[in-house]
């Protein structure tokens, strides 16, 4: 009976800690079933052949879905879609596009970056400067080039000066909250 005394509490801790076990392994199973949803999902939508369906449907994704692990593949194939756009030289639908696109997601860069592009082809010269200038604080993959980009465009709205170019850099910042 002594052993039986010893070994008792010893089978109880066992029996904890698989109990434990179980349940990590049960919150484990929610995050992979949240996973398998999301992703049957975005193939669902990847599908979609229209390429202005695909975007609307991409960004109901982020909405419908703002902690997926998929996002920043969401977030890359909507772009995708923009950047095509902006290839096809059609600067009204990807103005239009990324003005959505920001809605959901304000501080992507990337986004910044096409909309100042279409702008400056629209002549839209001020607004462009405050789309790049964005992307720039935003520090992203393009940023290097919107500031570049920005320099070239203020330089030819200011006879080749960039005085007063820091100003539309800070008015950035202080919009997206850099």
């Amino acid at each position: 009976m002594g052993f039986a005394k010893k070994l008792l509490p010893l089978l109880g801790v066992f029996v904890w800690f698989g109990a434990a076990q179980l349940r990590a392994q049960e919150e484990e199973t929610a995050a992979q079933k949240q996973y398998r949803e999301d992703y049957e999902q975005y193939q669902k939508v990847l599908a979609v052949k229209e390429p202005m369906k695909r975007a609307d449907e991409l960004l109901q994704f982020l909405k419908d879905r703002p902690k997926s692990q998929l996002d920043p593949n969401v977030q890359h194939d909507y772009l995708q879609v923009v950047q095509d756009l902006y290839g096809q030289s059609k600067w009204e639908a990807v103005v239009t596009q990324v003005e959505r696109f920001i809605k959901v997601r304000p501080k992507t860069g990337e986004a910044y970056y096409f909309l100042g592009a279409a702008l400056k082809e629209q002549s839209k010269i001020p607004e462009a400067m405050d789309a790049l200038a964005k992307c720039y604080v935003l520090q992203c993959r393009v940023s290097e080039r919107a500031r570049q980009f920005l320099e070239v465009i203020y330089k030819g709205t200011h006879k080749g000066s960039t005085a007063g170019l820091d100003a539309i850099i800070q008015k950035a910042r202080a919009e997206i909250g850099n």
